[in-house]
């Protein structure tokens, strides 16, 4: 039976909450004075506080004030006859859930106790998801309060007690290789983690990556080589960039998936896969399945549990926690003592579009800790520059975009903002990935693609 505390001088308004509570099976507890209610408050703990702000000894923010300073739990809503902004302010300020003029209109309290107890309900969801994950993996744990992030820990903790292959869907820099180690961590600690970059490997490599080779497989194979996929005993393999993975080996990836053994290159003996499988990409699988680019039925083998990691922008909330997080982790590793982030700072964080995502982040919280020589973070808001629309300036030579009485072709543009990206950062490639949302090994064969110049820097 939940609790409820009902503090106010006026009787006829107790008595009326006091019978609405009880008919809604609340146990209800009513005061007349602060003082008398911060003692039960302090004794009982109850799950909701309906607090006057004029009461007869003390004000109402001053009761709450006392036991924010305690780390009393309960809701509060405020209740008051007057329309004293000051006060209410000063109430929503120390933690107040909301608050209600008199007279109090039953049906609005009705809605705003809902909304109450559902965000209740959601934060102890999250902090109890969030604490057994940050128990099993403390170092690089999952940061986020927001109700995007909270589907995703949801999801994380669906999936973790089952060996079932799972693909993470999101931009570049969003933490898909975390969200893999965190069910990793969740399923089998005591196992390897095995991450490839399936971008980063040459493609006649690849297979035998994955899959290992016996001694004289091919020309250079010296001697005997353990794939990936045994590596991982019963741990976890994680493909990662799996929109890069070469159409020529997605068969005998879908035969391994299938059957959950292979053989490696050169040889005849079958080796069982024991892992559980993890992909990743940036890419929309869904269209390059449709284009022919990427196996449907590897796809589906893939896509047993899928999980969607939201872009930072669309996780606002996330971003303060996130860069107290960074810079508690960045004080640690550069022997910085940052205490304080000026609130200009967290706004202009929280208002930039982060098309880098968390990577990008910490990246920028990185520069930041290196300029700061004291408790204060120093923070050059010149580097949140903003994503300039695809269209909006015509880089300066033939290769840049057409008049507008000339069509282009989806290749054509992309090579003109490639290009147009480049210049932008002069040159850096790893600023520029940030920006155009893909990973360095993409980025280099699209320049390769496009024949652009590799040295764009002045």
């Amino acid at each position: 039976m939940k609790r409820i505390m009902i503090v106010d001088d006026d009787p006829s308004l107790t008595r009326t909450l006091e019978l609405y509570f009880r008919g809604k099976d609340y146990h209800v507890s009513v005061f007349g004075t602060g003082r008398e209610a911060f003692e039960y408050w302090r004794a009982e703990e109850p799950d909701l506080v309906l607090l006057d702000v004029q009461l007869p000894d003390m004000d109402g923010p001053e009761v709450l004030e006392r036991a924010k300073d305690e780390e009393l739990e309960g809701e509060v809503i405020m209740i008051t006859a007057f329309h004293d902004t000051e006060a209410t302010l000063k109430a929503i300020r120390l933690g107040a859930a909301d608050y209600l003029y008199k007279p109090i209109d039953l049906d609005a309290l009705d809605l705003l106790l809902e909304k109450i107890l559902r965000r209740k309900a959601e934060r102890e969801e999250l902090a109890r998801l969030s604490h057994v994950i940050s128990r099993s993996y403390k170092p690089n744990q999952i940061i986020g309060r927001s109700k995007a992030m909270l589907e995703v820990v949801k999801a994380i903790a669906q999936v973790a007690q089952t060996p079932a292959s799972v693909l993470l869907e999101g931009e570049t820099g969003t933490g898909k290789e975390l969200v893999a180690q965190t069910i990793h961590q969740e399923w089998a600690p005591e196992e390897p983690f095995v991450a490839i970059n399936c971008a980063a490997i040459v493609e006649n490599l690849l297979e035998s990556e994955l899959f290992g080779h016996e001694k004289g497989a091919f020309t250079g194979a010296t001697q005997r080589k353990v794939g990936r996929l045994e590596v991982a005993g019963r741990g976890t393999v994680f493909l990662d960039e799996m929109g890069e993975f070469p159409l020529e080996l997605q068969s005998k990836l879908l035969r391994v998936l299938q059957e959950r053994e292979f053989h490696r290159v050169g040889g005849v003996k079958t080796i069982s896969l024991n892992a559980r499988v993890i992909a990743a990409t940036n890419r929309d699988m869904e269209s390059m399945v449709e284009s022919g680019s990427f196996r449907e039925d590897l796809y589906f083998r893939l896509k047993v549990f899928f999980i969607r990691i939201p872009p930072l922008r669309e996780r606002v909330d996330d971003i303060v926690p996130l860069t107290e997080y960074f810079v508690h982790r960045l004080n640690e590793e550069m022997g910085r003592k940052v205490s304080r982030i000026p609130k200009s700072h967290l706004e202009t964080l929280r208002s930039y579009d982060w098309p880098g995502n968390v990577r990008e982040l910490q990246n920028v919280l990185r520069r930041a800790m290196i300029l700061s020589n004291g408790d204060t973070l120093e923070l050059d808001e010149q580097w949140l520059r903003r994503k300039e629309p695809v269209l909006a300036v015509k880089p300066p030579d033939s290769a840049g975009f057409a008049e507008d009485n000339e069509l282009l072709s989806l290749e054509e543009v992309e090579r003109a903002h490639i290009l147009k990206v480049l210049r932008h950062t002069r040159g850096n490639y790893g600023e520029a990935c940030g920006i155009l949302g893909i990973s360095r090994p993409t980025l280099r064969r699209k320049i390769s693609e496009y024949t652009l110049p590799v040295d764009l820097k002045e």
